[in-house]
Formats: structure tokens, sequence, C-alpha cells
């Protein structure tokens, strides 16, 4: 498919068709609401524990019932007193534990167990709270779980604390099946690749005839056109309003202390209209082809090390994680702190110009409604975007579960 735009109207028109009923855990802005609802699902309660996020979901969906707090401090007998459903009733239960621990960029198992800020808070042990899911799974028991990650969590050094995941959910009675998905394979403008564990509670898999061997199946199968930041943004190009953030966000760059490294090259006697993003435009000074679309900011700025030009120690503190993708290829994976110009001068960048992705570029990418309503500074709104769960890519799960096993199965005993 093309890339896919829609209204918060849209999305209300389908999730007033109650096809299933769903509660959502870590749910920050909004995004895998936004794909349950396309889906046709119905939300009977959120918690999150950032007022931020909270806000800017409200500001969407402003009736939700909801708990902004800790998900240690919340139970499964407040939730269904809330929502008003008994143990055994809930279609879905959705969840996206934070995912730092097991972020391929970060420190991996040598941040484990230490108490540090994520998210704007202090917290110890974050890597553990998926078994705080589990724990309000059992004292709720949905007929589905789904709970998402970074992709990381299936790596070798994260394989022993995934399978007990999987082990731990089992227990309670529940088939698990896993995969990683590719956000471009779904209508997402990104190569955003998250794994997602699915749990069927063992009655239901009985009820709907699935078994261990077909459990993965639940997964849909991909589009066969992959949408490009082209077919994303390039219309937004002249939009008054992103073109008021993209001067913003230049005006922020090019003051920060990294503003330099950037907007300063050009100027350089000895290389007169150059700098690490024109360099990526696919030619390097000498005149060799570069990879574009990859992270060849990194490579320019060794070279200019080498040269002398930039000084070892500066290198750090420049643009050298950056990355330019044209535009008829997919955006790089969005970042909460990649998409924010004060930190490292943002990751993901504009392919014409010198800066990260606006706001209104951003909701785009991560394939957000039209008219998605985003609370805060601009570093808050770009954070929001950043940590999403794709919601293009959570409704052809959801939709593929819907069909696959709750309709069955809602079907069999309510007619």
């Amino acid at each position: 498919m093309r890339y896919f735009r829609y209204t918060l109207d849209d999305m209300k028109k389908e999730s007033d068709k109650k096809k299933f009923n769903y509660i959502t855990f870590f749910a920050g802005g909004g995004g895998s609401s936004s794909g349950y609802k396309l889906a046709g699902g119905n939300c009977l309660f959120m918690n999150e524990f950032q007022q931020v996020a909270v806000d800017t979901y409200m500001e969407n969906w402003p009736n939700t019932p909801h708990i902004c707090d800790d998900i240690k401090n919340v139970t499964g007998q407040q939730i269904m007193e809330l929502a008003g459903f008994e143990k055994g009733e809930l279609d879905l239960l959705d969840a996206s534990p934070p995912c730092p621990p097991f972020s391929m960029s970060g420190s991996k198992r040598k941040g484990w167990n230490k108490e540090k800020v994520a998210y704007g808070k202090k917290q110890k042990n974050i890597e553990d709270l998926t078994w705080e899911v589990i724990r309000i799974a059992k004292e709720t028991m949905p007929k589905v779980i789904v709970c998402e990650n970074v992709k990381g969590l299936t790596m070798e050094y994260a394989a022993d604390h995934f399978q007990r995941m999987i082990k731990d959910t089992e227990a309670l009675g529940y088939h698990t099946t896993y995969k990683v998905l590719r956000g471009h394979d779904y209508g997402v403008p990104q190569k955003r690749e998250r794994v997602f564990m699915v749990s069927v509670r063992d009655d239901v898999v009985k009820d709907v005839g699935l078994n261990f061997m077909t459990m993965s199946t639940l997964f849909p199968s991909p589009e066969t056109h992959e949408p490009t930041v082209r077919d994303a943004i390039e219309d937004l190009q002249d939009d008054p309003k992103n073109k008021e953030e993209a001067l913003e966000l230049t005006e922020l760059m090019k003051n920060s202390s990294k503003g330099k490294w950037i907007y300063g090259f050009d100027t350089h006697p000895d290389y007169p209209n150059s700098g690490p993003c024109k360099g990526l435009k696919g030619v390097d000074y000498n005149g060799k082809v570069l990879s574009i679309g990859d992270n060849v900011v990194g490579p320019w700025f060794k070279e200019q090390v080498a040269r002398g030009v930039i000084k070892p120690e500066d290198e750090k503190h420049s643009y050298y994680m950056s990355r330019i993708v044209p535009w008829d290829q997919a955006a790089h994976s969005l970042t909460e702190q990649g998409l924010q110009p004060k930190f490292m001068g943002g990751n993901h960048m504009h392919p014409d110009e010198y800066r990260v992705y606006t706001p209104t570029e951003a909701k785009r990418i991560m394939s957000l409604p039209e008219d998605y309503k985003l609370t805060g500074t601009i570093d808050e709104k770009q954070a929001r975007i950043g940590l999403m769960v794709a919601p293009l890519c959570m409704k052809y799960l959801a939709d593929s579960i819907y069909e696959k096993v709750i309709k069955v199965y809602n079907e069999k005993y309510n007619g």
C-alpha cells in the first residue's frame, strides 16, 4: 500500500464499532492505541506514569478511564472496577514495557539492575517491568496479551531474559509466539523493527482451533509496497505550519553548542561549500560515492579528524551519530532523543534541509493521524513520537488477532 493518511475522526468511526475491547499499559502518547482503534478496538483503560504523555493521550481521547502512576501501584482489581469487566472477560491486554535496557545501541546488560533516570524519572530495574504486566494478566486473565519491545530483546545478550518472560507468561496458562515486525512492511515509512510477543489463553487457543504449531499464523503478511520519506512528507514542504516548525528547529540547532558542526563548515577555507550534511548528498571529498541512507556522518567526521580539521576530542560532541535518508527510502527508526534538536544535535535529518524532522513530519513518518494533537514543548512533542509504537504496524497485527482469535471466540460464546 502507498502511504495511508487518516484522521482522528476516521479512527473514531472504526473504534466506535467496538469489535473488541482492550486495556493498555506504558501507553505513552497513544501510538499503540491509534493502531488498535483503527482496527476497531475500544479502550477500557490506560496506564502511563508520565503526566506529559497522559496529557497528549487525553488531548486525543479525553474520556478514557486511566491511572497516571507507576504500574507497580496499579492492581487488576482497580482496573476491573474502573473499566467495568470481570476476570476472564477482557479481550486484549496491551503493554510496551520500557526498552532502554534491551536497546542494541545502549549499554545492554551493563545497565541492568541499577537505578537510573529513564523517561524523566529515577527508576530501578526497569528491565523487570514485564513481570508487572504478567502480574496484572494473572489478576485479569485476558484472552490475548500483546507485548511490544525493541528488537534487542531477541538478541543473544538478552535471550535468557526474554525466554523467562515467555516461560512465566505460559505458566499462567497461555500459548505464546513472537516475531520481529518491520514497520515499512506494514505501511509505516520507517525502518522500525520491534518484537511483538502475542500470548493467547490456553482455553481460547483450543476453542479457536489454534495450537503451538499454528500460533505464528497470527502475525500478518507484509505488504508489497514499502512507503518512503517522499510518500510521507514531500507535500508538507510548502505547508505553512510545517515551514514554521522547520524554521524553529533550524534556529534551535544553529544556536546549539553543536551548531558549528553543521552550519559552520560551509565557510571553512579548506572545504568550501562542504559539511556533514552536504557530504551525505552522495559524494565525499575524494569523489567517492557514499552509501546514502546509512550512518555516513560518522565516517565524514573520522575523515576530518584524520585531516586535522576536527580535534579528536570534539568528535563525540558533533553530529557523528546523525543520518540523512534520501527521499525514496524509508526513514531510519525514529527515537525519543534522535528527534530532539538539543540532544546530539538530532539524529534523524531531513533529506534536503539542515535540521531534524518537524513534529508534523515525524507524525507522518510514525503513521499517526493527520490531526493528532501533541502537547508540550517541541522537545516533548518529538519525544512522544519517538517513543511510540507505530500505529499502522499495530493495526495490521490487531486486525489479524481479531479475525483469527477474538472474533472466532466471541462469536462462538456470544452469538
